[in-house]
């Protein structure tokens, strides 16, 4: 089987587990208390996450598990979707700080509440009510996704170490999204300090998180998760600056937000980095008008983009993350698993690179 069609396969499972799971949650809402507010949220988050999304970590969850030699594999499956949830409390309060009205070609879950109150209540200060509701929504998602693990059929002594493990891995994000807040508001940034937020914000909770979490539960030990971690970040690192370029060159349509939303909340990407440092009093004037500018339009996007190309930029971005894929490849001698897994992994690590959404 192609690895397109096997992570075909891995998300409509993971789909449906999640289908199940929200069931269940309404059902238990219904019976407890009847809430119609808190009945409201969960539908909003169940909306939310099944609206779209790629479902790469609780694949790679469920990978972890698969690699670490566990055997309760749908036990796994349906534990999986805790990543997702807890993916959404970060996506959620992420689209509140970078003032993202869109997510997934749809309203953010701010925006979204805001427009419902400019409907429903009068005399409300609609913007703070949505980011109020957003917050609220995104921190069930994180509590139900702890909630998910800690309930889960596997060793006590296990969970333990996975939630210990999970707990490390929001505590790195969070710290990454300092990082990333306090270098888009500083004129003194670096390549270097934008790797660091990078491995904290993306690598440590996309890819090495998830497959962790998942080998731990399987009873792997440090060695086993040190040779992970040595794919993961580099993959992770790589995933970001992907995810950078598509901010900026992709297809709205594909992506589901507005292309150059990256530019007008500032963002310091690589791209952005490397195009300041290689640009000239022309190109770095461009540059300094657009990023962070609420007002930019599309010929200010394409200037933006002229410059990055012309720089080098991106093509200094996208040899980068060949060649960080490269190392994560390499690491593969190293780890202990089956040729199919290794295969897996090394197809994975190809279309973090590949893709365009």
């Amino acid at each position: 089987m192609e690895i397109g069609d096997h992570l075909d396969k891995l998300k409509k499972q993971v789909n449906s587990e999640l289908r199940i799971f929200f069931k269940s949650e309404i059902k238990r809402v219904k019976i407890d208390n009847n809430s119609e507010e808190l009945l409201e949220i969960i539908k909003s988050l169940e909306k939310f996450i099944l609206n779209s999304g790629k479902r790469i970590r609780p694949i790679l969850f469920y990978f972890g598990y698969i690699i670490g030699g566990g055997k309760k594999r749908n036990e796994a499956l349906k534990t999986s979707i805790a990543v997702e949830l807890i993916h959404s409390y970060f996506l959620i309060h992420d689209d509140i700080i970078d003032r993202d009205d869109f997510r997934h070609g749809d309203f953010s879950m701010h925006y979204s509440y805001e427009k419902k109150a400019k409907d429903k209540f009068k005399n409300t200060d609609s913007k703070h009510f949505g980011i109020s509701m957003a917050i609220i929504v995104g921190d069930l998602a994180l509590t139900l996704g702890y909630k998910i693990l800690n309930n889960s059929d596997f060793k006590n002594d296990l969970k333990v170490k996975a939630l210990n493990n999970l707990d490390e891995i929001v505590y790195h994000t969070i710290f990454g999204q300092a990082l990333d807040l306090t270098i888009n508001k500083t004129e003194n940034f670096n390549i270097e300090k934008i790797f660091e937020m990078q491995k904290y914000k993306t690598a440590k909770y996309t890819i090495e998180g998830p497959l962790s979490i998942g080998a731990i539960l399987a009873g792997s030990d440090e060695k086993f998760l040190s040779s992970l971690s040595r794919f993961a970040i580099p993959a992770g690192i790589a995933f970001q600056i992907q995810d950078d370029i598509i901010g900026i060159f992709g297809n709205e349509k594909k992506t589901g937000k507005h292309v150059g939303s990256d530019i007008k909340e500032g963002k310091k990407t690589l791209l952005i980095a490397n195009a300041m440092e290689k640009a000239d009093g022309v190109q770095r004037q461009i540059l300094n008008n657009a990023l962070g500018n609420e007002n930019i339009n599309s010929n200010n996007i394409n200037n933006v983009r002229d410059v990055i190309i012309k720089t080098g930029s991106l093509e200094f971005s996208k040899n980068k993350a060949k060649e960080l894929i490269k190392d994560a490849k390499e690491s593969l001698n190293d780890l202990k698993i089956s040729e199919v897994n290794k295969k897996f992994l090394n197809d994975l690590a190809d279309i973090i690179i590949q893709r365009k959404y």
